[in-house]
């Protein structure tokens, strides 16, 4: 699984995923992850697999926040 970047503006290729500025989770393994370029400020956009590393804790805040959702439906 790659989870290092290469910046298309400047050409550093050790961007890791893993300092990413946002990230959309699109599947429970793929997610659309925004970072910055620590050389270059460029702004980058990636689809990626979620770093093993991240996984669990994707989860658990998909699941606390369908909780918190479901919690005051009944309240609207």
């Amino acid at each position: 699984m790659r989870s290092t970047l290469t910046c298309p503006a400047c050409g550093a290729s050790d961007m890791d995923v893993r300092a990413y500025d946002s990230m959309m989770v699109l599947r429970p393994d793929l997610a659309l992850f925004t970072l910055t370029c620590p050389h270059c400020a460029a702004r980058i956009s990636a689809m990626q697999p979620i770093p093993s590393a991240l996984r669990e804790e994707v989860q658990f805040a998909a699941i606390e926040l369908g909780a918190g959702m479901g919690a005051h439906e009944g309240n609207l």
